[in-house]
């Protein structure tokens, strides 16, 4: 693949990412005997694989896309990219819905080459069970269409049927920190993408 065609494809890497589930460990068994949570922190989870902290409207923030584009980038010799932007993702208790809304700005070989846009959104249906969500994608209209060196590209077309996949599945989580953080795949292995509340 060329590195114009791989620059391409990478626009909506975030769209076709997928993830196998990590080993979890065994929760701890609780005391039966505490029924008092005072000690607690309120803004933690008890458990960080509880599928409640998922519920809610987020964010991926530019900073946190930036941070695994750089990650890409040290993949791959001579492309480079910078993000303008961030993508949505929201969650109720059995549905959700991704909605990236970013301009990737692409450089090849140390010149600007030309930038990308993601838009639309894909959704449906989920469940989160030890520590990994499962979806059942229900729709799907992303769109990923790259400029370079003037040329329009529909990057769909490059990308091929990768687009049809889905970011969220099979993505290991952990609330541990009180908001979610999802680990998404790249070609030497997972990177943690955070999640803030959206607005």
């Amino acid at each position: 693949m060329s590195k114009i065609a791989f620059a391409v494809a990478m626009v909506g890497v975030l769209a076709i990412a997928g993830c196998t589930p990590a080993d979890e460990e065994p929760d701890a068994p609780l005391d039966e005997t505490t029924t008092d949570s005072v000690d607690a922190p309120e803004d933690e989870p008890s458990d960080p694989t509880d599928p409640a902290c998922l519920v809610g409207d987020w964010e991926i923030a530019q900073a946190e896309l930036q941070s695994y584009y750089d990650v890409v980038s040290g993949e791959v010799d001579g492309v480079t990219f910078g993000i303008e932007g961030g993508t949505g993702l929201s969650f109720t208790a059995t549905e959700y819905r991704y909605t990236p809304g970013f301009t990737l700005l692409l450089e090849i070989d140390g010149a600007t080459s030309g930038e990308g846009t993601a838009t639309g959104s894909l959704g449906g249906t989920y469940t989160a069970e030890d520590g990994v969500i499962t979806t059942e994608l229900a729709d799907n209209d992303l769109s990923v269409v790259v400029t370079v060196l003037g040329q329009t590209i529909d990057g769909s077309d490059l990308a091929g049927g990768f687009l049809q996949s889905d970011p969220i599945n099979q993505a290991p989580f952990d609330c541990s920190s009180g908001t979610p953080v999802l680990q998404f795949e790249t070609s030497s292995g997972r990177t943690p993408v955070a999640l803030t509340p959206a607005g």
